[in-house]
């Protein structure tokens, strides 16, 4: 029994309120195959989380520990992944709509094998949508905390039943000069390349949406970097802001 604890409080995807977000290491021994070319991390980088306009990291309501890890401002190392690995990432069917404290530790165990790992995914933005209230953003309006959520697959004609959410909150945008509407009249509506960096993380709140405007509860959440294919190579989309 002692054994079975001690192997239980090993997996666990902790946020703690002294120090918010810290992702615990997973023991390679109870690790699933990764699927496709998501790489193997057993060790995340800790989030580096701030507020903005007086929210604090951890939001308001919701679940403070997800809330946490959406408003990380921290860059990394960021894996190639093939949007179709990213896109069959499955997860436990009993953590949807269920606070991160109370996932069973076999829920943890699994998707802290993947939540917060750095990726960056090639695709196309489909559609950009601002604000709206969240618990990471203590529930402000869209002028106070602008959110954008952006829906993301991997061919310009998709439909946001096969896409994948990306979100990009204002704290890490900073020091970007990209905006919404350049996002749509320039990427959308041009249908050019891009390719997303972020971190991986899992929003079990939407399973109503899954196959209806999202193809998975998996996001790239916060974006970091935005990059479009243009004249045979990556440029980053700062490059094209005026």
């Amino acid at each position: 029994m002692l054994g079975l604890l001690l192997l239980s409080s090993a997996l666990y995807l902790v946020s703690s309120r002294l120090d918010p977000g810290v992702l615990l290491p997973v023991s390679s021994a109870i690790m699933a195959q990764p699927v496709g070319d998501l790489p193997v991390m057993p060790q995340k980088p800790p989030p580096d989380a701030v507020g903005f306009e007086g929210c604090p990291p951890e939001g308001k309501g919701g679940d403070p520990d997800l809330n946490v890890l959406m408003n990380r401002v921290d860059k990394g190392n960021y894996a190639p992944v093939s949007f179709e690995s990213l896109a069959a990432l499955t997860w436990p069917k009993s953590a949807e709509g269920q606070r991160m404290m109370n996932w069973s530790p076999s829920n943890r165990a699994f998707i802290s094998q993947y939540m917060g790992i750095p990726i960056v995914v090639e695709g196309y933005i489909l559609n950009l949508r601002e604000g709206g209230s969240d618990a990471a953003n203590c529930l402000l309006g869209n002028a106070a905390n602008p959110y954008w959520r952006m829906y993301f697959a991997k061919n310009p004609k998709d439909n946001r039943a096969q896409s994948v959410v990306a979100v990009s909150t204002p704290q890490a945008r900073f020091g970007h000069t990209w905006t919404a509407d350049m996002i749509r009249d320039f990427l959308i509506a041009g249908r050019w390349q891009v390719r997303i960096s972020g971190w991986l993380y899992f929003n079990p709140d939407h399973p109503q949406d899954v196959g209806r405007t999202r193809a998975t509860l998996w996001e790239i959440s916060p974006v970091m970097q935005i990059e479009v294919f243009q004249d045979g190579h990556w440029n980053q989309l700062d490059k094209y802001a005026k």
